[in-house]
């Protein structure tokens, strides 16, 4: 009996709920190994959550970086880059050659890095919430070498120029054109050594993406213009069309030119200026008078409406005379068209219902030039629909031919009263013009005018008549728009020609404009 007492005490049981005992209770530590490993699979699963929630933070937040892109672009949560207009472009500053070196010419290797990393995050989402202004380039650069992209380029389809800047050597500008695959021959034979690119605020918005500083202490700039407008050289009948990209090679990573690139370029444009006799001339000296510039802001009928870029320019002075000169022998630069079939977004507008033109008046014996091709209207084959905007005769009957007085300017100019039949609108037009189109023939606008913002060759107006009405004016390269806070009174014999229509994410309806007479 003893032996049974000593022996049930040495090995101490427990009971379960239901009056036995359990095995667990009988071996301690493996419930204890149980637990722990359950606890270390919670751990590891939650760190995976972890993980995979902060991949996902750094994909969506880091689209320039290739893995990011191609994640984001087979979820289709990545858009390709988009076409913008001039007044749906993002709010920037515009960094001439002083203000890039002061901006951009104490950084650091690692800090140039991470702008350009930015510059390049803002790019790939089409600037939609970008901290702060997009920087613009602005100046004049001259082509040391242009190079075909090639499809394992950042950029698949285009061209590439490099460009010095005229006032600052140690200014380098790598200016992308993306094009389709057919307009890059043209592309490339028109991107010549020597052609000077004027960046103006008022008609380029080339947004810096990259920037770098070379070995010798250069810094380049790759930039891009987001207009992707058609060009045109000031000289020669060269002209091309850019188009965004479908689709990006973020893999290729940028800049698109390497350091053998830039010297060889160096090399090409030191030949180039042997060539020309130019041993001794300065490095911001123009090695030919040929210019291009852009003809035709292609536009979009997405995007916010910012002011548009002239909006922040100086005044300018008081607007010149044109010089009332014969036409050169040459034909004028390529007319300036406007398809409709390039902009999807403004295939099924209806149109206003626009009669043929009539002949114009005035005497056409004194003729100073042969008589221009006829303008070309601001939709070329939209068809035509009724509305209810009345619109009437310009011009009475009288001689059949408009004869320009000039053609300086990217199109003809003419004396007052004697521009080609059209139809004449006032500005409360515009609001129903706004949904309607213009139709297949010329519309021209007159009315009472204060001038709100002026650039180069563009000036902003604005009428007491309609106030959420904007006009953006285009002036030939022989006249200066009118200085800001201005006055114009425009009447039938010198009205604007009026390009386009359009209204804005916040109601206010915006016309583009040109000025087609000359004098005062």
């Amino acid at each position: 009996m003893s032996d049974f007492y000593s022996s049930s005490r040495s090995v101490p049981t427990r009971r379960n709920g239901r009056g036995g005992y359990s095995e667990r209770d009988a071996h301690p530590g493996e419930s204890l190994g149980s637990i722990l490993g359950w606890a270390i699979f919670i751990l590891l699963l939650a760190g995976l959550a972890a993980m995979c929630w902060l991949g996902t933070i750094y994909i969506f937040g880091h689209p320039e970086q290739p893995l990011g892109y191609e994640v984001l672009k087979k979820f289709k949560k990545i858009e390709a880059p988009k076409r913008f207009s001039e007044i749906g472009a993002p709010e920037g500053e515009f960094l001439d050659a002083k203000k890039l070196m002061a901006k951009y010419g104490q950084m650091t290797p690692l800090q140039l890095q991470r702008a350009s990393d930015e510059l390049l995050r803002n790019y790939i989402r089409n600037y939609q919430n970008v901290g702060g202004l997009v920087p613009y380039v602005v100046g004049r650069f001259t082509i040391l070498d242009s190079y075909q992209l090639k499809p394992d380029d950042f950029f698949p389809s285009g061209v590439v120029a490099l460009a010095q800047n005229t006032e600052a050597p140690n200014i380098l500008l790598e200016q992308v054109f993306p094009a389709d695959a057919s307009m890059v021959p043209t592309l490339f034979r028109s991107l010549l050594t020597g052609l000077e690119i004027p960046i103006r605020r008022s008609l380029d918005l080339s947004p810096i993406i990259h920037v770098e500083r070379l070995p010798d202490g250069r810094l380049k700039f790759t930039t891009v213009p987001i207009q992707y407008p058609d060009y045109s050289s000031s000289q020669g009948p060269g002209s091309f069309s850019l188009e965004p990209p479908a689709v990006l090679n973020v893999k290729a990573g940028l800049p698109v030119l390497t350091a053998a690139h830039v010297q060889k370029a160096d090399e090409h444009f030191a030949e180039f200026r042997r060539k020309l006799g130019r041993h001794t001339a300065a490095a911001s000296s123009t090695p030919q008078a040929a210019a291009l510039m852009p003809v035709r802001p292609a536009t979009s009928s997405t995007g916010g409406t910012p002011s548009p870029s002239v909006a922040h320019a100086e005044s300018a002075p008081p607007a010149a005379t044109p010089v009332h000169a014969p036409a050169a022998p040459t034909p004028p630069p390529a007319p300036i068209a406007v398809a409709p079939a390039a902009n999807p977004a403004n295939a099924g507008s209806a149109e206003p219902e626009v009669r043929q033109a009539l002949p114009v008046t005035g005497d056409d014996a004194q003729r100073t030039a042969p008589a221009a091709p006829a303008e070309p209207a601001a939709v070329a084959s939209a068809p035509t629909v009724g509305t209810n905007v009345p619109l009437k005769p310009f011009m009475s009957t009288g001689q059949t031919t408009a004869v320009a007085a000039t053609t300086s300017g990217k199109w003809p100019t003419y004396h007052a009263g004697q521009m080609p039949q059209g139809r004449l609108i006032n500005v409360k037009d515009g609001d129903q013009l706004a949904g309607a189109g213009l139709g297949g023939d010329r519309v021209y606008l007159s009315g009472n005018f204060t001038v709100s913002a002026a650039g180069q060759n563009r000036a902003v107006l604005r009428s007491s008549d309609a106030r959420n009405t904007r006009i953006i004016v285009e002036y030939p390269t022989s006249a200066a728009p009118p200085g800001e806070g201005s006055s114009i009174a425009r009447g039938s014999d010198r009205p604007f020609l009026v390009t386009r229509i359009e209204r804005g994410a916040d109601g206010t309806v915006n016309i583009w404009a040109r000025e087609v007479t000359s004098g005062q």
